[in-house]
């Protein structure tokens, strides 16, 4: 038995050394391919950079703030970043970019600087349209943000200062990310790319190249990053500008319903297989759901072929659709599929009747700031409109606004009386939630955020 054991042990020996090499081959080929691979990523990388260097370009703001009436003033300048969108001079950057902008500078990568006029702006989805007279431009490639997947990795390109690109790289982190208060928009990508304010406005890529989103303010202003970062999908923004360039507005689907998320409650007492979709709670007269004939109780499952995520999705379909054009939809009826044919028609005017009845819905009544009121309610020294009234379970009820709150800014814009407060909500577009920044007496302050109405 000895002498068997021996005799085993050189072929065991010779056996674990070839072992010992196919291991050696395989993990010197496992990091061949991982360094082939990054050696792709890497290629790919510098390939969009050096492609998307000519359409991003650097915007450069200067506005003249007055400090009396002598007219003296002095000058406030902004930086952010666009994309060229066509031949035709039309550039693409955010709303908030040119804001009470007096001039708008648009620098090109080559370096040659042109003077911007202001095409339009659309405040719901943060989208402003410039354009510029030059030639020889070289637009962007122009992906779809619909195929996006979660985890698929972008980069973030900027221009903030002029001096060339800025490029960060993430994943998409998150689709149909709402309640934000960035806007009334309720439908942003999310990424994990780091995006430096001075780079909002500019394009979000796939490794195709292709802009799948418009960079645009995080959910915090204040200094610092929090694996946060969001963009504006570029179908919305191509529908967008496309409106801006032909109408000067934006025009928007509407379908005439108000719905409702389906919770799991809602799943169970219905008898439905998912939470998909949006149960329609009420219908609009007139409207192009009660054209098509849908119900109360109804759950809209598809619009035009297309399987509903959730209400928010909806909402963003219906908003995208073209007006006049007719939908095919799938609602389930007491347990059974039903398809229903109507034609959208543009969102109603954004108007809510008479200043009144705005603020009835509202829900809230102010007063001017007196001294009297100022040393009373310990508000010396600040300017604002004092809460006088609250309606309960009114949306300002909702929002936490208290009989004597003092309101100083609304929509980041401040606030000093009455009408300055009225001109500013009648400006607010129908849907869109209000941000507003208060005082209170116990010396705290917050942000609110009153939400209006949403119809689909």
């Amino acid at each position: 038995m000895q002498l068997e054991s021996t005799s085993i042990w050189p072929l065991l020996r010779c056996g674990l050394y070839y072992v010992a090499i196919i291991n050696i081959f395989l993990i010197t080929g496992s990091y061949s391919s991982e360094s082939l691979a990054n050696k792709a990523l890497s290629d790919t990388f510098i390939s969009i950079a050096k492609n998307t260097k000519a359409p991003v370009v650097n915007i450069h703001t200067t506005r003249v703030i007055k400090q009396n009436t002598l007219n003296r003033g002095f000058r406030i300048k902004g930086q952010g970043s666009g994309v060229i969108y066509n031949n035709g001079g039309y550039i693409i950057t955010n709303k908030h970019v040119i804001k009470d902008a007096g001039e708008i500078v648009v620098s090109l990568y080559d370096g040659r600087e042109f003077k911007a006029v202001l095409v339009g702006t659309d405040a719901r989805s943060d989208i402003a349209v410039l354009k510029i007279d030059a030639e020889d431009l070289t637009p962007a490639r122009f992906g779809n943000s619909d195929s996006l997947e979660l985890g698929e990795i972008v980069l973030a390109i900027g221009n903030p200062l002029g001096l060339g690109q800025t490029i960060t790289n993430g994943i998409i982190s998150a689709k149909g990310t709402s309640n934000v208060q960035v806007t009334g928009f309720e439908d942003f990508v999310q990424t994990d790319a780091t995006i430096n304010s001075d780079s909002y406005g500019g394009p979000l890529v796939n490794l195709n190249g292709e802009v799948v989103g418009i960079s645009t303010m995080p959910t915090t202003q204040a200094a610092g990053y929090y694996g946060i970062s969001l963009a504006i999908p570029v179908n919305v923004v191509r529908k967008t500008t496309e409106d801006l360039i032909k109408y000067g507005r934006v025009t928007r689907g509407w379908l005439g319903v108000t719905a409702q998320p389906i919770s799991a409650q809602l799943k169970e007492a219905l008898g439905l297989k998912n939470n998909l979709g949006g149960l329609v709670s009420d219908i609009e007269p007139d409207s192009p759901a009660a054209n098509a004939g849908i119900k109360s109780g109804d759950v809209v499952i598809k619009y035009n072929g297309e399987e509903i995520r959730d209400l928010l999705h909806l909402r963003s379909l219906v908003a995208r659709t073209v007006i006049n054009e007719e939908v095919k939809m799938t609602v389930i009826r007491d347990g059974k599929e039903l398809t229903l044919n109507t034609t959208i028609l543009e969102s109603p005017k954004t108007n809510a009747g008479s200043e009144k009845d705005l603020f009835k819905d509202l829900g809230l009544v102010v007063q001017n700031l007196t001294g009297k009121l100022a040393i009373q309610l310990g508000y010396v020294g600040e300017e604002g409109v004092i809460i006088k009234n609250v309606q309960k379970e009114s949306p300002a009820y909702k929002a936490g606004l208290n009989k004597g709150d003092l309101v100083i800014e609304v929509q980041h814009n401040p606030v000093t009386s009455v009408d300055e407060f009225h001109q500013i909500i009648l400006k607010i577009q129908h849907e869109e939630d209000i941000l507003m920044f208060i005082k209170r007496q116990d010396r705290t302050s917050k942000f609110i955020v009153l939400k209006q109405k949403k119809d689909v």
